[in-house]
């Protein structure tokens, strides 16, 4: 069966400027345990309770000052009414998501499905179910309650393979902060995957760090021909609120932070799927002065 059933008249969208607070008095107000994010009609993002919780509360942050844009998960995984029940339990089991956002062909918002809905419509077998529950809390139950070392030293040698490629970014360009040049980074990212095809896309992201699969796993399938050195650059200035100059530098140092952090042959895998205006940025670049 489709997910046209899923097509709703009625959604709880919000925009990238909106706050914290707004998004939690809406799930509040609705309860519900998200808010879709849009931009110009297009599907931009979603914020969940969770988010909310971890990412605001838990960091200290002012909800009353804290934009949607800066906590929500970006790029976001989608679907169409048309995709199936069971492409929508597979998604969900192997990017570990309990809902997913319906989308048209401009890229607006039209519904969303939730592992409930699935559940309450008799769309899944007990064993869907468990497979995606177990998905989601791990072998060891839920996030962060296993405490071995063996998954404590796993934790830390992942997060320094992201720190290690973090730093080649800010080494090259001028960023506010760490995690703004983190920001830089996903977002071209995201891009480049979506401009590729399916099958190069999962060859990249089976050589970055480890970290950053699972949002990439969730970027739409390309190749995305919309995708052009201007629209990335105007994507970072916009996001990183930064000027068309600085955005280039950024995208620049990002490239060049994903062409030495991959092998030699993925790359010109990659360079060989984008335009000759993209190409230039993943080239290796010249060695850092001492």
């Amino acid at each position: 069966m489709t997910l046209r059933w899923y097509r709703r008249s009625r959604l709880l969208i919000l925009g990238e400027n909106d706050t914290a607070l707004d998004a939690a008095r809406a799930i509040e107000q609705n309860r519900v345990g998200a808010v879709l994010v849009q931009s110009q009609r297009r599907l931009t993002g979603i914020v969940t309770d969770r988010d909310l919780m971890a990412k605001v509360v838990g960091q200290g942050l002012d909800a009353r000052a804290t934009r949607l844009g800066e906590i929500m998960t970006a790029p976001v995984l989608t679907l169409t009414t048309a995709d199936a029940q069971a492409e929508a339990l597979r998604m969900m089991r192997e990017r570990n998501v309990r809902r997913i956002p319906l989308v048209d062909d401009t890229g607006a918002a039209v519904g969303i499905v939730t592992l409930d809905d699935l559940i309450l419509d008799e769309a899944a077998t007990l064993d869907e179910i468990a497979a995606v529950v177990q998905a989601q809390i791990g072998e060891g139950g839920l996030p962060g309650s296993d405490r071995s070392p063996a998954r404590r030293r796993s934790a830390a040698r992942a997060e320094e393979t992201l720190n290690r490629m973090v730093g080649r970014v800010l080494a090259r360009a001028e960023f506010a902060s760490r995690e703004q040049a983190e920001q830089a980074l996903r977002l071209t990212l995201a891009a480049v995957v979506r401009r590729l095809d399916s099958g190069e896309a999962k060859d990249l992201i089976a050589q970055l760090p480890s970290l950053l699969h699972d949002d990439l796993r969730r970027v739409p399938p390309g190749p995305d021909r919309s995708v052009t050195r201007e629209t990335m650059v105007s994507e970072l200035a916009q996001r990183l609120e930064m000027n068309n100059e600085k955005a280039t530098a950024a995208l620049l140092a990002v490239g060049g932070a994903i062409a030495e952090s991959v092998s030699d042959g993925q790359m010109d895998d990659v360079r060989r799927q984008l335009p000759p205006e993209l190409r230039p940025i993943f080239e290796l670049p010249q060695p850092l002065a001492d």
